[in-house]
């Protein structure tokens, strides 16, 4: 099984009730395709969400999405990275979501050069590292934390001017997020 990332930007607020809707359609689609729903992730101004699967592959989750007539904007393979050693829980209270998207992708040699400077950062400021998503081909990442705020999260990142995010990062976000499960 593939860890498959799902996500969705709208200008219709996924409600509750469009939540409903979607997964009367979506789950029996879904099941045909031996996929599993694991969380999903949706903004506090509801108007984008992650959603995250195991699945046998991207193709799967997209064929399953077209014939439920569910909203995407992007699927992708990753992979899970997290911290080492206790696994830090979703604080529902204080999770946020940092995106970023790497036009020409970055190494695994990037990753730990900028965790080497933004997890002590991260950690004076109170932020607490869940952990990220890394797409396949390493262009984007999406990443769990909880932190106060999304400014404190910018700050660190602004004051440690990781190398792959300053120089090759086209879109960064960050945003307050609703934990959603099964």
């Amino acid at each position: 099984m593939s860890l498959v990332i799902v996500e969705t930007t709208t200008e219709q607020s996924i409600t509750p009730e469009v939540l409903k809707e979607v997964d009367a359609r979506m789950l029996p689609c879904l099941e045909e395709r031996n996929t599993k729903w694991r969380y999903s992730l949706l903004s506090s101004d509801r108007h984008r969400m992650i959603c995250t699967f195991d699945a046998p592959d991207a193709e799967s989750v997209r064929q399953a999405y077209r014939k439920g007539g569910g909203m995407y904007s992007r699927i992708w393979a990753g992979e899970i990275v997290a911290p080492e050693g206790i696994q830090p829980q979703q604080n529902e209270t204080i999770l946020k979501v940092f995106e970023g998207t790497y036009p020409d992708g970055f190494t695994e040699e990037d990753w730990n050069e900028a965790n080497q400077y933004i997890l002590p950062c991260y950690a004076e400021r109170g932020i607490e590292w869940v952990r990220s998503y890394i797409s396949l081909d390493r262009t984007r990442v999406i990443c769990e934390l909880n932190a106060p705020d999304a400014e404190t999260i910018r700050e660190a990142h602004l004051k440690f001017g990781i190398p792959f995010v300053r120089e090759a990062c086209l879109q960064q976000r960050v945003w307050s997020a609703m934990l959603i499960e099964p």
